[in-house]
């Protein structure tokens, strides 16, 4: 009941400050698992794919979002989440995010691990090692606009779900696997980047500023204690 109502008032309040365009949902399939991997440049991403998706998703997120307007707490709480570690592996993470896969559920991870920026940033391992692990698709989403969504006047907002991507499979160890991870983190970054304004690209931008820009704040600023989730 409870998730119920926060979609309905979600829905009501995206429409009420934005224009949405959503396309490329017959690309999210009926059934069975996936992972949908959004770029993540606001506070505001988090609901905008919950409303737009055709499948009720489970979010993997940080209880902690220094980023984000403390108000804003109250939605993660009450709708429930997976809490993560930033800049970590928790094995409870781990455990129940194979829940909602081995249930043919859909599971949503920021491969990036935060929005401290806006503009495209590497992802992190976490999403390749979940789909890897668990023989999942991923879906590359695309959000354009969410950065201006409380503003006025109302505001273009796009969210764009790409075709999915097949698990990788990966049988090395050690620093073998992770180049292997990390090449598939490329592969999503890479077709989200491919609907981004030239100048949110980050390192796919054919612009060297765009480019410098994006390796400024590339590096990942989750390593304090206080700054983590449970």
């Amino acid at each position: 009941m409870i998730r119920a109502v926060l979609w309905f008032l979600t829905n009501i309040a995206i429409r009420l400050f934005g224009k949405l365009k959503v396309e490329g949902l017959e690309n999210v399939p009926k059934t069975g698992p996936v992972l949908l991997a959004p770029n993540h440049f606001n506070f505001v991403d988090p609901p905008l794919i919950l409303a737009t998706s055709p499948r009720l998703v489970e979010f993997i997120g940080g209880n902690i979002r220094p980023h984000a307007p403390i108000w804003t707490n109250i939605f993660p709480r009450l709708w429930g989440i997976i809490p993560a570690i930033r800049g970590g592996i928790a094995l409870s993470t781990l455990r129940s995010s194979k829940q909602v896969l081995e249930q043919g559920g859909v599971l949503g991870i920021f491969p990036e691990g935060g929005n401290w920026a806006e503009v495209l940033r590497p992802a992190r391992p976490g999403l390749a090692f979940l789909s890897a692990q668990n023989a999942t698709p991923v879906i590359p989403i695309t959000i354009i606009g969410a950065e201006n969504l409380l503003g006025w006047p109302r505001t273009d907002v796009t969210v764009i779900y790409h075709e999915p991507i097949a698990a990788p499979v990966i049988n090395t160890t050690g620093q073998a696997k992770r180049a292997e991870i990390d090449a598939f983190g490329e592969v999503i970054m890479a077709q989200i980047a491919s609907a981004l304004p030239e100048d949110q690209q980050g390192k796919f931008s054919a612009s060297p500023e765009a480019r410098a820009a994006a390796e400024a704040v590339s590096a990942f600023p989750f390593e304090q204690a206080h700054m983590r989730g449970m």
